[in-house]
């Protein structure tokens, strides 16, 4: 990785929510449970499947 470029725990704590869906996913993927995020207006939605 690039210093210079952000890593995925400082874009997850910008907001971003593909960085945040990955946060969420290393957590529970091994648990059968996969995570979505979508940014809809301010609102930051998660679905868990």
């Amino acid at each position: 990785m690039n210093p210079s470029e952000p890593n995925i725990v400082e874009l997850a704590r910008q907001g971003n929510p593909k960085a945040i869906a990955s946060l969420i996913n290393r957590q529970l993927n091994p648990k059968g449970i996969s995570v979505k995020t979508n940014l809809k207006d301010t609102c930051l939605q998660i679905f868990l499947e």
